[in-house]
């Protein structure tokens, strides 16, 4: 997910365990509690994207590095579990040399937030069809929800009308009201979400803004994780729908097998999603992308096809396993390159040897999984990421 999502989560945390404290707890807790506990919950939910600093650096090619390592090992349980106890110890060193406060009793709430920060972070990460990996080094397989966008505004307009109901200062209001009105001013603008469901989406940020306001504020953390999960469970029926669908299509085809459906909503619209089907015979990867829609009678493929940057028109393609495997063996790159991707593929120009992975590709746009892979040959170093795609054997 994005930053500001993960930060509007972590947000959304801490205010939830500040609302449920008795008041007569508050009272005897140090007047920078509540600031501790935001802190440690919004950078505690940060801090393993901060991965990005190094990725580059952990491979020869710093494209695969950034692949390969960002939801690297920073992403795991057991590295996020560190975390935890480095936001302890930057709490405790600012108590202890900066004296900016005088913790005692509250220590065991600002635990509970640093402990649950990066795991949630996870948790949000694994909706999206990048996937992670958190239970290395037990399992280093991928695990993807493929059921929510990656950037999406239904978090934006679910969570805000808490937070800003909940902020105890004006310039926190006014925060939080901004980042209300970017997400909608996105959705609105871009192009890429329907009219009627920008629509939608402004009525539902009003709707939870107006009917949270005047109930206790226990009340109003049940409604927003209440509404959040139903926003998230509006996504997963149309997961189920599109999944079927494609796996009905599957059924078709005698000579191919699926072997990795993977989905991707469009931004604020669970009737619209984009499709890549990962179909294997025993000579041959077939690739195909299209729009699929769950609920034509709301929304057809083609209203869904005409939304801007996504692709209108479906593509197909076939990758040789043996070529693949071919280059696999000769080329280090592409080794490293078949432990992320989901539906590689591959071609030749005059300037050399490209992969690329469906998944991430878009109509005239160049795809940030779009590698030039270099002519380093076996044997090859360590990768230094001991993940791989599990539908893939090569």
């Amino acid at each position: 997910m994005d930053n500001i999502t993960h930060s509007l989560f972590g947000a959304t945390i801490s205010e939830t365990l500040w609302v449920s404290l008795p008041e007569t707890t508050k009272r005897n807790l140090a007047p920078q509690t509540r600031r501790a506990l935001f802190l440690a919950s919004v950078f505690g939910n940060n801090l393993p994207d901060l991965d990005f600093l190094y990725a580059p650096l952990m491979h020869a090619n710093p494209q695969l590095g950034n692949l390969l390592h960002h939801r690297g090992h920073t992403h795991t349980v057991p590295i996020a579990l560190l975390q935890s106890l480095l936001m302890l110890g930057i709490c405790a060193f600012f108590q202890r040399f900066l004296k900016r406060f005088n913790f005692e009793k509250e220590w065991k709430y600002i635990f509970w937030m640093a402990f649950l920060a990066p795991l949630s972070h996870i948790a949000l990460d694994f909706l999206n069809n990048y996937g992670v990996h958190p239970f290395w080094p037990l399992d280093n397989t991928w695990k993807y929800g493929d059921w929510v966008f990656v950037l999406e505004p239904w978090a934006w307009a679910t969570l805000t009308p808490f937070l800003f109901l909940l902020a105890p200062t004006k310039k926190g209001k006014t925060f939080y009201a901004s980042l209300a009105l970017l997400g909608l001013t996105l959705a609105w603008s871009l192009g890429v979400v329907p009219s009627l469901m920008c629509g939608v989406l402004t009525a539902w940020s009003l709707f939870l803004l107006v009917s949270i306001r005047l109930i206790k504020d226990r009340c109003k953390v049940w409604a927003t994780w209440g509404a959040l999960g139903l926003m998230l469970l509006f996504f997963q029926l149309g997961h189920r729908a599109a999944l079927g669908i494609l796996k009905s299509e599957s059924t078709q085809a005698s000579e191919y097998r699926l072997i990795d459906p993977i989905l991707s909503p469009l931004p604020v619209n669970p009737f619209c999603w984009t499709a890549v089907t990962v179909e294997e015979s025993p000579t041959h990867l077939r690739l195909k992308k299209k729009m699929v829609a769950p609920f034509p009678n709301l929304f057809s493929t083609s209203v869904c096809s005409q939304l801007r940057f996504f692709e209108a028109e479906s593509k197909e393609i076939l990758v040789s396993k043996n070529e693949l495997t071919k280059l696999k063996d000769r080329y280090c790159d592409v080794r490293d390159f078949l432990q992320f991707s989901r539906a590689p593929f591959f071609w030749r120009d005059e300037t050399g040897l490209y992969f690329s992975d469906l998944r991430f590709e878009r109509s005239n746009r160049k795809s940030f999984a779009q590698i030039k892979i270099s002519s380093q040959t076996w044997p090859c170093p360590d990768s230094k990421a001991p993940w791989f795609v599990k539908t893939l054997s090569f």
